[in-house]
C-alpha cells in the first residue's frame, strides 16, 4: 500500500467519523428547536442476538410506527439529546428504536450514573421499555460465535443458503455464557425500577407462529392498534443444537456436571 492510499483511507475515515457526528448534531437540534415528541415511544432494550432485530422489523410494519435500528450503536457527546431528537425527528404516532445494554455500558458516557440511563428515558422522557432476552445461554453464545464467522439472519430477498454446522472450542463457549451472565446482571440493574414489558425470544420470537400475538402484546403495552405484520427477517438457523455443533458430544462431555449442561439437548 502506498503513501497515497494510507491518505485517502485517512481522509476518507475523517469524512465518514464527520458526517456521522454532523447527524448527531442535527438529531440533537431537532430536540432543542423545540420539535414535538411522538405521543408514545418506545427503547427496545436488550443485548445482542436475542432477536431484537427481528422485533424492529415487525414492530415498524405495524401502521403509523416507525422502529428505528440502534441508534447508540457510536458514541455520541449527549446520548440522552440524540435519542430526544430522533423522536423529534420523527413524523409517525408513534417513535421506538432499540438500545443494546453494552452500547450503555461500554460505548456511551451519559451525564449521571449509567444505572439511572432507562429510569431517566421512561420517568423524565416518557420512553416505555421493552425489554427482550435469551434464556438459552448456549444457544445465544453460539448465535454469537456463527454471527461473527456467517450470517446467521438473511432478508428474504438474500440467496437462500443453508447454515454449516459449527465446530467450536467449548471454553470459548462458556466465556460467551460467562460474559452473557454478566450483561444479564447489568441489565437487571438498569431495570431496577423501571416499569417494563419482559419478553424472550425463546416464548416471543424464535417460531415464526408467534410474531403476530407478539406485536398485538406489545402494541397493547403501549397503548396503541395492532395490525398484520409479517417481520422481513427469517431464521435459518438448524432447530437442532446436535445439528448446529459439529463436535457436539465434545461440548456435551465438557458440560457435563455443570450448571449448562441443563441447556443442551
Amino acid at each position: 500500500m502506498s503513501v497515497f492510499d494510507d491518505i485517502e483511507t485517512f481522509l476518507r475515515r475523517r469524512y465518514l467519523f464527520v458526517r456521522q457526528q454532523f447527524r448527531h448534531l442535527q438529531a440533537g437540534l431537532a430536540h432543542l428547536y423545540g420539535r414535538s415528541l411522538p405521543e408514545t415511544r418506545f427503547v427496545l432494550f436488550g443485548r445482542g442476538r436475542s432477536g431484537t432485530t427481528a422485533l424492529v422489523s415487525m414492530l415498524d410494519d405495524v401502521p403509523g410506527v416507525r422502529c428505528e435500528g440502534e441508534v447508540l450503536h457510536n458514541y455520541v457527546p449527549f446520548p440522552y439529546r440524540h435519542v430526544l431528537g430522533r423522536a423529534a425527528r420523527c413524523s409517525a404516532e408513534v417513535y421506538g428504536c432499540k438500545i443494546l445494554s453494552y452500547q450503555i455500558k461500554d460505548v456511551q458516557r451519559p451525564p449521571g450514573p449509567r444505572k439511572d440511563f432507562l429510569r431517566t428515558l421512561h420517568h423524565e422522557h416518557g420512553f416505555q421499555i421493552l425489554y427482550l432476552r435469551r434464556t438459552n445461554l448456549v444457544r445465544h453464545a453460539l448465535s454469537n460465535i456463527r454471527a461473527r464467522r456467517d450470517t446467521f439472519h438473511r432478508k428474504k430477498s438474500d440467496p437462500d443458503a443453508g447454515p454449516r454446522a459449527l465446530h467450536v472450542d467449548p471454553e470459548h463457549v462458556i466465556e460467551w455464557m460467562e460474559s452473557s451472565e454478566a450483561l444479564n446482571e447489568y441489565e437487571q440493574t438498569l431495570l431496577d425500577d423501571v416499569p417494563h414489558l419482559s419478553l424472550t425470544y425463546e416464548e416471543h420470537i424464535r417460531h415464526a407462529d408467534d410474531h403476530q400475538s407478539t406485536v398485538d402484546l406489545v402494541c397493547d403495552f403501549l397503548g396503541i392498534k395492532s395490525a398484520p405484520v409479517e417481520s422481513s427477517y427469517r431464521k435459518v438457523a438448524p432447530p437442532s443444537l446436535k445439528d448446529c455443533v459439529a463436535n457436539y458430544e465434545e461440548l456435551e462431555e465438557r458440560f457435563r456436571g455443570t450448571s449448562y449442561a441443563t441447556f443442551l439437548e
